[in-house]
């Protein structure tokens, strides 16, 4: 009991974090197909003992740890999201404890509402992963231990490879808060060098520097990319509060506060870590996720900046947004971003069902090849098609099975996706050998 009382508040954040995700987890893995891909890899490291990266640049804590669970129920392969997102909460909890911040309970609990938390702790996607890693790193820099610190941080390389560029605001915290030695940076810099080697490490070694691919080079686009930073990430209720309150604030108490936020270190910290994000976020605008790392920085800079009033109003309404208005290009639904999403996902896992039903029709007399492009992993999955199978799932056909196809040696079926789209523009196999055997997938927003 007095273990209990001590980490009261420690057992309430897991306890709301858990119980408030039960409800959406059973559903499928996720609408982002990313997810299956690495659940798919996972299986292939487990059962053929091959590592292939999900895709570049590889992903390789989330692809080995899937290789232990991929045979799992869906609901027992998100609960690993689940409880990484409640350690975020725990570390978020921890740090704002060590910067002595206000609402220290109450930040942690929200933040895991805020709606890109929210859908991305319910599904097998690593973003919430990387993000416990980065938290822990940072803690264990608040608490001078460089070491695990370090190995935080190769934690957060191996979970995504991207989050390689807060290695600079990290050694920024880390000359503030540990002596402000230039010896300890320099350690800090070896150790997290050395641990993102040892755990990135078999990526190196199955593909060596061509794993550094350009997967996600956009162009700029103001419009999508303020959506994608503010809608899709803190819903439409949470935009209109925090943008409200930043007003309010204006012509209340103004921003007096933020002349001596500069001699805060950890406030210096968050906004180095807020501006490489989003740096990072404009050369690649894919998803809002990308934009994860930063939700915990803005809400400690938001609670330094607004009055404490203003900031219990932005928080509360924070709370809800998951669960009401969802604001896209075609339409204002009344339901949140959760909810719309458990559609999506639905909606996704019917069309694959009904697909896996068609391939196990057309493919029981006669040697096949089904080229269904990026949904390939997840058919393999909800299909539970073997690779020695006669039934060939593919994703890109090899020279060898186009052989075979041109020779009518096998019957090629294919569906409209982008990658028999790509395909199709060099070699024309799709349409000139193939048969379309079942409609696009089109998506009820």
């Amino acid at each position: 009991m007095p273990a209990m009382k001590k980490y009261f508040k420690e057992i309430m954040i897991v306890f709301v974090v858990i119980l408030s995700r039960l409800p959406f987890i059973f559903n499928s893995l996720g609408s982002d197909l990313d997810g299956w891909r690495e659940v798919y890899t996972g299986k292939v490291l487990h059962e053929e003992h091959i590592y292939q990266v999900s895709r570049f640049p590889g992903y390789p804590f989330p692809e080995f740890l899937y290789s232990l669970v991929y045979n799992a129920p869906y609901w027992c392969i998100n609960l690993l999201s689940v409880l990484f997102t409640a350690g975020c909460s725990l570390f978020l909890f921890k740090i704002l404890e060590l910067i002595k911040a206000k609402f220290s309970p109450l930040i942690p609990i929200v933040f895991t509402f805020i709606p890109v938390i929210y859908l991305n702790s319910t599904i097998a996607m690593e973003y919430n992963w990387s993000l416990f890693f980065l938290l822990g790193a940072i803690y264990y820099i608040l608490k001078k231990n460089i070491w695990i610190s370090a190995l935080f941080f190769g934690l957060i390389v191996s979970t995504r490879f991207n989050n390689i560029i807060f290695l600079p605001a990290l050694l920024f915290l880390t000359y503030f808060y540990i002596e402000k030695s230039i010896k300890k940076v320099l350690l800090y810099s070896f150790l997290s060098i050395l641990f993102t080697g040892i755990l990135f490490s078999p990526v190196i070694i199955k593909y060596g520097p061509h794993f550094l691919q350009n997967s996600g080079d956009s162009e700029f686009n103001l419009v999508s990319i303020l959506s994608l930073a503010t809608l899709y990430i803190y819903g439409a209720i949470g935009t209109l509060a925090i943008g409200l309150g930043l007003i309010m604030q204006f012509f209340t108490g103004g921003y007096q506060k933020i002349k001596e936020l500069g001699k805060n270190h950890f406030i210096t910290f968050s906004a180095i870590l807020i501006i490489s994000n989003f740096i990072f976020f404009i050369k690649y605008p894919l998803e809002p996720g990308y934009l994860i790392p930063s939700v915990p920085f803005v809400l400690i800079l938001l609670q330094y900046i607004m009055k404490e009033k203003m900031m219990k109003f932005v928080l509360f309404t924070l709370f809800l947004s998951p669960f009401f208005i969802h604001i896209t290009a075609e339409k204002i639904r009344f339901k949140g971003m959760v909810l719309t999403n458990e559609d999506y996902e639905d909606q996704g896992l019917q069309y694959c069902s009904n697909l896996v039903q068609e391939i196990k029709k057309l493919s029981k007399d006669h040697h096949t090849i089904f080229h269904v492009g990026n949904l390939s992993e997840q058919i393999m999955l909800v299909g539970k098609f073997d690779k020695t199978s006669h039934t060939k799932i593919v994703k890109n056909l090899s020279k060898e099975q186009e052989n075979a196809i041109i020779n009518k040696k096998v019957k090629l079926y294919y569906i409209n996706t982008i990658d028999g789209k790509i395909e199709n523009e060099k070699n024309h196999i799709l349409d000139q050998h193939g048969i379309l055997f079942y409609k696009d997938f089109e998506l009820n927003r």
